[in-house]
Order: C-alpha cells, then structure tokens, then sequence
C-alpha cells in the first residue's frame, strides 16, 4: 500500500513541471511597440507590436484616430485640451483605478480584440476593449502591453515596406516611409515633402546621430528629398566614407543632424 502511494506520489511530482510548464506557454507575452506605419496597399495605420523574449512582430491594424492618439503619445505631443483616451486616463486616476496592463487577446473574423486589466478597491476587473483604444490607454498610463499565444499564431505579416527602404535601412539603420497627407494627418504636422522615419534600428549610425522616430527628414546634402526614392537615389551616389547633412523637422522644429554613413 506504502509503495503504491508513494508511486502516485512520484507520479504527481513527475507531472507537475510539465504541467506547469504548458501554463507558462500559454500565458500571455510581454510586447513593445515597435513602429506606427501606413500599409502602402490600403494606406490604413498599422500598429507593430514585438514580443519582448523573442521579436516576433504582431501588425494591428487600427482606425486613423486611435492611430493619431498613439503616434501623439509616442512623440509625447501635448494637446490644449485632453482627447479621449486623456479623459480616460484621468478618470481612472481620480477614481484610484490601477491599469496593471493590456492584453491583446484574439483574432477573430479579421478582428483583433482585447482587455483591460483594472484593480479598483481590491477588486479586479476585466473590460473588453478595441487594441487601439487598450494601447493608447496603456501607453497614457505607463502599463504593459501583452498579446496571447493565440493571436500571436494568427498574426498576419507585416506590410512591406515601399520601394527603396530597404536599402536605407541597411545603411543608416533606419525604416523610412514617404510622407503622405494621411501619414501628416496621423502626426498632426503640416503636410510638407519629406520622408518620416518610421523606426530607428538600435546601435545604427542613424540612432548614434540623434534621429528618432516620428522625425521628418527634408533635406539631405542641401538636397530636398521628396521621397525614399530620392533619399536612396542620393545614397547611391554618396561613396563611403563620407558624412551625410540631414535637414530635420523633429517635434515640429527644423534641426541638423549629420550622419556618418558607414562603409
């Protein structure tokens, strides 16, 4: 009899980290916000999360408010008056609500859904929310950003990026994308040629210098750069080693940044 439990015993023991261990897979994974970007095709925002452990990369695609409440958040742009998620953020801490995070939990019918997870007097609390609406509020109140093993299976690509990026992108560290009306709208500056920079590559050249996301890059060389066509075009004729002039709009002011263009 002894040995018969201390088999099942054993046998418990034995199940336990297996069993435990396919919780912990299944348990949501922590993300960062990677870039804010147009889809080239259908010229909708799209958010790009990463995982954290591993840099898989999860595309949502928003609406253009939501989109524009995120990228003025990024950017940390101050509006007159609170929007929307503002208002919110601010009920939640006058009524003492704790945002502990957001979790992006599905993808259902080419609909990305998720939740807030609130505590409020001891109390727990689980609301449903748009993606967009649960990152503008994380990002306002400072909570991580979760996404399933479910919807991270069923994660769509990414869009491609526009011709002539990619290049840039090797040699500066930088994604690129050209400025268009629906790009200015989303980041609420004047519609102006350019190009925005979309992402900055961690340890790049571009990176060292001081461009940021959300930066607008006019002119370079004292040349105007219209587009990433333009920009790469005049990559292409610059030999290394050489230094590269940008003409930069960042959070609406017009600086210098000089790049050394690597070999």
């Amino acid at each position: 009899m002894k040995s018969t439990k201390a088999f099942i015993f054993f046998s418990i023991l034995c199940w336990l980290p297996a069993h435990v261990q396919g919780a912990q897979d299944n348990a949501p994974v922590e993300t960062k916000i990677k870039t804010l970007m147009m889809d080239p095709t259908s010229q909708s925002p799209v958010i790009v999360l990463e995982t954290v452990p591993d840099k898989r990369l999860l595309p949502i695609w928003i609406d253009v408010p939501e989109a524009r409440a995120i990228a003025l958040e990024l950017e940390h742009v101050k509006t007159p008056r609170p929007l929307t998620h503002d208002l919110v953020r601010n009920i939640l801490l006058q009524l003492g609500a704790t945002l502990r995070r957001v979790v992006i939990t599905d993808l259902a019918n080419n609909t990305y859904l998720a939740i807030l997870s609130l505590t409020f007097k001891g109390q727990e609390f689980q609301i449903d929310s748009r993606p967009s609406d649960a990152i503008a509020i994380a990002l306002r109140m400072g909570a991580p950003i979760y996404a399933s093993t479910q919807v991270l299976a069923k994660s769509k690509s990414v869009p491609a990026p526009s011709a002539g990026t990619e290049p840039i992108q090797g040699k500066l560290g930088i994604h690129a994308q050209d400025l268009t009306q629906e790009l200015a709208t989303l980041l609420d500056v004047p519609l102006q040629k350019g190009i925005l920079v979309a992402d900055v590559i961690q340890g790049s050249a571009a990176m060292s210098a001081g461009l940021q996301r959300g930066d607008i890059i006019t002119r370079a060389n004292q040349n105007p750069i219209h587009s990433t066509n333009d920009f790469e075009a005049l990559l292409r004729a610059t030999k290394p080693p050489a230094k590269i002039e940008l003409e930069v709009i960042k959070k609406g002011r017009s600086t210098t940044i000089v790049i050394d263009l690597p070999s």
